[in-house]
C-alpha cells in the first residue's frame, strides 16, 4: 500500500499483513499512485522483533514511544511495538504486538521526521494555513495557541499539530496527514510557503519580523526531528537556508481579535513587491 505523508512517499509490505485500523489510518493520509517518482521508504511488516532488549525502559506503557540512535539506525520501541529504522536507505522493520493503528501511524511520523532534513526539508510541531494560495507555518511552544489560531481561519487549515515544509523554489507546505485536537477540514496544499510565524499570546495584535539568527533559534526549537548527529546536521543547514528565503515574524495576538486579515494584508503587499 503506497501513501504520502509530508511529501515523503511510503510504501507498507506485505499489504495482507495490514490490520483494518492500519487501512483505515492509511486512507486519512494521501494515497500515492505515482510510479515515477523518487523510491519510497519501505516499511517492512514482520514477525518478529529487529532488535530485543531487557530493559523495561524501552518499552513505556504509554506514548510516546521510545527513540534511540545507535550506528547509522533509529531504534524505537513502545509496548506495543519494536522497530528499525534506516533513514539513509528508507528502509523500515516494523513488529507490532497488538492490533492498533498506533505502531505504523508512530512509525509514519517519526521517519517523516527523520527523512525530511535529507532530502531538503523539515517538520514542523506547527499549525499551517493556507491564505489565498499561500502557506503560513504557526509555530510556538505547547500553549502558544496553535490549534486555537488554526480553530479561527476562515481559510483551509492542513494541520493543527504537524506540518511539513518541502523544498521547492524555494519551499512548499504540505500537509502531513496528522492533527491535534482540531478536527480535520480536507487534503489542502501543497502550497508555496509565504511565511513563518511565531505566536505568542498578547493583549492586542503585534507582528515583528525577527532576525534570521533569532528566527532560526525559535524554529529549531520547534522542529521535531529524532535526536541523532547526522539528521540535526541536516536539520541546521535547512533552517540557515530557510530564514534567508522566507519572512518569520513573532505575532502576538488574541482570540478576540483573530489576525486573518492583517495577515492577508502582508502576503498581498509581498505579492506585489514580487
Amino acid at each position: 500500500m503506497r501513501f504520502r505523508a509530508g511529501g515523503v512517499r511510503f510504501s507498507v509490505e506485505p499489504d495482507a499483513a495490514l490490520f483494518r485500523v492500519e487501512r483505515e489510518a492509511i486512507e486519512r493520509l494521501d494515497l500515492d499512485h505515482v510510479d515515477n517518482a523518487q523510491a519510497p521508504v519501505r516499511v517492512e511488516l514482520v514477525d518478529s522483533a529487529p532488535w530485543t532488549s531487557d530493559d523495561p525502559a524501552l518499552y513505556p506503557q504509554r506514548e510516546p514511544a521510545v527513540q534511540r540512535w545507535i550506528g547509522d539506525r533509529l531504534l524505537c520501541s513502545h509496548h506495543t511495538f519494536t522497530a528499525e529504522i534506516d533513514p539513509f536507505a528508507g528502509c523500515v522493520l516494523l513488529f507490532r504486538r497488538e492490533e492498533r493503528a498506533y505502531p505504523l501511524e508512530a512509525m509514519i511520523r517519526t521517519v517523516m521526521m527523520a527523512r525530511l532534513p535529507l532530502v531538503g526539508g523539515l517538520p514542523f510541531h506547527a499549525a499551517g494555513v493556507v491564505v489565498r494560495d499561500r502557506g503560513i507555518v504557526f509555530f510556538g511552544p505547547s500553549g502558544s495557541g496553535k490549534t486555537t489560531v488554526a480553530s479561527t481561519s476562515p481559510y483551509p487549515v492542513l494541520s493543527d499539530e504537524l506540518v511539513a515544509v518541502n523544498p521547492a523554489n524555494p519551499f512548499d507546505l504540505v500537509r502531513s496527514g496528522f492533527w491535534g485536537d482540531c478536527r480535520e477540514s480536507g487534503r489542502g496544499g501543497p502550497a508555496p510557503l509565504a511565511l513563518l510565524v511565531d505566536l505568542a499570546k498578547g493583549p492586542a495584535f503585534r507582528l515583528m519580523r525577527l532576525r534570521p539568527a533569532e528566527a532560526a533559534g525559535r524554529l529549531l526549537a520547534s522542529a521535531p526531528v529524532p535526536l541523532a548527529p547526522p539528521l540535526w546536521s541536516r536539520a541546521l543547514a535547512v533552517v540557515a537556508e530557510l530564514v534567508q528565503r522566507v519572512p518569520v515574524y513573532r505575532m502576538e495576538w488574541t482570540p478576540a481579535d483573530p489576525p486573518w486579515r492583517r495577515l492577508a494584508g502582508l502576503l498581498a503587499e509581498a505579492t506585489a513587491r514580487t
